[in-house]
């Protein structure tokens, strides 16, 4: 959790570079050994990739496995991986080729075997994937050949390839069954363009695969070795950045990517991203006989925040006032089928009065990315008589909180895999899993209906149809986009992607 005191000093420093005060920084340069450190605020307590679905080990995985298929973060068009070729074959059936001569880390062929153990393994429930979303579409995997495999929905599911590109990692099948899954996380083996060289507490080693595949949409890495340390304060990975213990992080505040631009020996960045942010609400009333419950005392706190003053002065560079519970560029995301909310203090307090609560409420909003924004919400809140004990967490533990009902309220964002199709947006927030504080069956069967739908044009129906009912009954406050800041040494070519996945092997020292 950010100190208030640590941010204190790093922007006093940043202050007195903007003030022209002569500071000397240490000169960055390329190493010699073409390594690089990175700074990552989310601790790793496991590097399967069904598991750790945090942002921050999202992208670790994806450096030490491949999937089937990538999605090129420019074009979005899909392009070959493990697998060379992928075809249709019905409405419920995809068959994938793969390729020739791919070896697992540990000298182990990649076959159809291990495609078919990975997919089927992880859409049984009991083996508890971390976003049931991403797997819970998948009916079977089965063998054709030894370079064929075919994957089987339970139903049609027109957004097969966008979770076959983004969100399933393949494992050797020997090596996991002979391991088990906790060792499995601890020491991973994987396909990918990087495998593990050591996971010591804080700290977490790659190197570059030697004996990687050529031929597949990523490129063998030029940057050797990717030194990953856990820093969780943020002001803390802020100074490191500054005076060259590491040379890239993320997940910096706005207001401090504007301030770091006068640090000569670094290059920032302020970058578009597919991530939404929320205040979600416990209609579902998981936390007991909360005040939440009343449709009115949610549609009270969708009045008390003004959004638009929070986006225009905390979230900075082109972030994106929202109406509806997804991303503009997802599939289904008709934002004009969302009720508006307007900011309306003195209507919040009316609503508050009518519900039976004049005296005000209280309740628990749970957070983890950017205080200053947490606690506007928390002011605004408290404006018109609710009283929000804020409680900051690193992000697993903050979701952790709202999945398992401990927060009334969670201002959070949600990534979607970086997956353009509302079904992984509206689709995995109220579908009735952990994720789900609404637990709406209408809700819940148009998205049902809506994941199974070939036509797009009825796809885009049930979405809108599911977007009204769930603005209307005021289950979120949807708030904005999220913009991610970095900052890394301007000797290191890097280039951030609206998909908000870091591509290290993509990297390179100039």
């Amino acid at each position: 959790m950010t100190t208030i005191r640590s941010l204190t000093r790093v922007l006093g420093l940043c202050a007195t570079l903007a003030a022209g005060t002569a500071l000397s920084f240490p000169a960055h340069a390329a190493p010699d050994d073409k390594s690089i450190t990175i700074g990552m605020g989310e601790d790793f307590p496991t590097l399967d990739g069904y598991v750790n679905t945090s942002r921050d080990g999202v992208v670790i995985t994806m450096h030490l496995y491949d999937t089937l298929v990538y999605r090129n973060p420019k074009s979005f068009e899909y392009e070959p991986l493990l697998a060379t070729s992928w075809k249709l074959v019905d409405d419920l059936t995809w068959e994938f080729k793969l390729r020739e001569g791919v070896t697992f880390h540990d000298g182990s062929p990649l076959t159809a075997e291990d495609v078919a153990f990975t997919l089927n393994y992880w859409a049984d429930p009991a083996h508890g994937a971390r976003s049931q979303g991403s797997v819970s579409w998948i009916d079977r995997a089965e063998v054709v050949d030894d370079l064929t495999v075919r994957l089987i929905s339970k139903t049609p599911f027109p957004a097969a390839m966008e979770f076959v590109a983004a969100s399933l990692p393949i494992y050797p099948s020997d090596y996991f069954q002979s391991v088990g899954p906790e060792a499995f996380g601890r020491k991973p083996v994987g396909a990918g363009p990087y495998k593990l060289e050591s996971n010591d507490g804080g700290t977490i080693k790659l190197v570059a695969h030697e004996g990687y595949y050529q031929g597949g949409a990523k490129r063998t890495p030029s940057i050797t070795t990717v030194n990953w340390r856990i820093i969780p304060d943020t002001a803390t990975r802020i100074a490191e950045v500054i005076g060259g213990g590491v040379d890239w992080v993320w997940n910096v505040p706005s207001d401090q990517v504007e301030q770091l631009e006068v640090v000569p020996t670094l290059d920032v960045a302020l970058a578009s991203t597919m991530r939404i942010s929320m205040v979600a609400l416990d209609a579902a009333g998981r936390t007991g006989d909360t005040p939440l419950k009343d449709v009115r005392v949610r549609q009270a706190i969708n009045h008390a925040i003004d959004r638009k003053t929070i986006v225009d002065n905390l979230v900075g560079g082109d972030g994106e006032l929202l109406n509806a519970p997804c991303h503009p560029k997802q599939l289904g995301c008709d934002q004009s089928a969302a009720v508006v909310y307007d900011y309306n203090p003195e209507k919040a307090k009316a609503l508050l009065a009518e519900a039976g609560f004049a005296d005000g409420v209280s309740l628990k909003i749970g957070s983890y990315r950017d205080r200053a924004r947490a606690e506007a919400v928390q002011a605004y809140l408290a404006a018109v008589g609710i009283k929000a004990e804020l409680e900051m967490l690193q992000a697993s533990p903050s979701f952790s909180g709202w999945r398992e009902g401990k927060v009334g309220a969670w201002y959070g964002d949600w990534g979607s895999f970086s997956l353009a199709d509302s079904s992984a947006s509206i689709g995995s927030m109220f579908d009735g899993s952990s994720n789900d504080g609404a637990r709406d069956e209408k809700v819940m069967a148009l998205l049902k209906d809506a994941a199974s739908l070939m036509d797009v044009g009825a796809r885009q129906a049930k979405y809108a149809e599911a977007i009204r009912i769930i603005t209307e009954q005021a289950y979120w406050v949807p708030m904005h986009t999220i913009v991610m800041g970095y900052a890394y040494t301007n000797t290191l070519n890097f280039e951030p992607t609206v998909d908000e996945l870091p591509r290290f092997y993509d990297a390179s020292w100039k």
